[in-house]
């Protein structure tokens, strides 16, 4: 089970955005510890997303690219020599390691360069035609997926051919402190929500990706059937400016169901996440997350290609509209038929049909 690089003793994982994909690249992750179980291995992420690297046992180390204090001192051109410091103790962290092995995962020019810089021995990555602007000039190790429309989990374990790797999909698993278990607790103990099974609905998705939301009417209709009709404690979870969000659907309901304490670590929304019986969600991370964990997940699917993004496993069905223009790569749309035309009986009929394993106490 070794390729080029024998049996590596310094691994570096790429990977720096965004949440969904970083819970695709886990599974590959998993699969080199499996391989090499005495190997470091470093995973390389931006500052926004550590916490959700710092929660899984299979790395040593992680890596911090600090995205968001480059994008600070670059809007005012007076701090332009406040970068330079950083950038020096950044690039010193990551070139101190002498790395065997670096796989880029994200496969654009930004981690290609930042792979390159790392100085690893052998630099793997995807071959011309399966990753962005140019990336796979800084590899010299390129591989090949087995197909070009592939889901995402998938194209990434095919990147550890690579190492000689024979990869093997593996559940995710996260590490996550007492102190997270309990403030979640407290937050279902405080709110009565121990009583019910519990449904959790996370309506919203980063700025970047606002055209793939829902309506919140949609959302406040589907929330009164599912407290009527299936007898559910009713949980919306929200993340950066997506409270309002929550508190307008809630507005729009006829029944009672209770926005989601602040979750300020990805580490916090696991455990709420694993509390719950059932999860409904767009394309966005927390999505991913439910499945991967186990829960029986609803995914509201818009312009997006399923094929390639949807949740990954047999717990989760994916809600989409066959229409001429869908899927799509689009950044933005004026109609956004493809999810605007999903209507909250097709979500319950969705939920019907799912067999839900869950083992409840009252």
């Amino acid at each position: 089970m070794t390729g080029p690089s024998g049996n590596p003793k310094n691994i570096l994982v790429v990977r720096l955005g965004a949440m969904g994909d970083i819970v695709h690249v886990i599974p590959a992750v998993m699969n080199l510890r499996t391989a090499f179980p005495s190997a470091y291995i470093s995973w390389l992420v931006e500052d926004k997303l550590k916490d959700l690297v710092e929660g899984l046992p299979c790395i040593d180390e992680v890596i911090v690219f600090p995205r968001r204090q480059l994008q600070t001192y670059l809007k005012y051109p007076q701090k332009y020599f406040k970068i330079i410091p950083g950038i020096r103790t950044f690039l010193k962290k990551l070139r101190n390691k002498n790395y065997d092995v670096a796989l880029d995962f994200h496969g654009n020019f930004k981690s290609g360069l930042l792979t390159y810089l790392s100085k690893a021995k052998t630099r793997i990555g995807f071959s011309k035609g399966y990753c962005k602007e140019f990336n796979f000039v800084f590899t010299n190790l390129q591989i090949t997926p087995q197909q070009k429309k592939m889901h995402r989990i998938d194209k990434y374990l095919n990147l550890l051919h690579g190492l000689g790797i024979e990869p093997k999909y593996q559940k995710p698993v996260f590490s996550i402190p007492d102190t997270d278990r309990l403030y979640i607790d407290d937050f279902i103990q405080q709110n009565h929500l121990d009583k019910k099974p519990i449904a959790i609905i996370h309506p919203g998705t980063s700025l970047f990706g606002k055209y793939k939301r829902w309506p919140t009417k949609n959302y406040a209709c589907l929330a009164d059937q599912l407290i009527k009709e299936f007898d559910y404690s009713v949980v919306f979870t929200w993340g950066a400016l997506e409270y309002k969000i929550a508190k307008e659907i809630t507005s729009l309901m006829q029944y009672q169901a209770t926005i989601a304490c602040k979750t300020s670590s990805v580490k916090q929304l696991i455990a709420l996440l694993q509390r719950a019986h059932i999860f409904i969600g767009g394309d966005t991370g927390p999505t991913h997350i439910a499945s991967c964990i186990g829960i029986p997940t609803i995914a509201i699917f818009g312009p997006k290609d399923p094929v390639i993004y949807a949740p990954y496993g047999k717990n989760a069905v994916v809600i989409r509209k066959d229409i001429p223009c869908s899927p799509c790569e689009k950044r933005t749309c004026d109609h956004v038929a493809c999810i605007n035309s999903i209507t909250p009986d097709d979500v319950l009929d969705a939920i019907s049909k799912l067999k839900l394993k869950r083992s409840l106490t009252f």
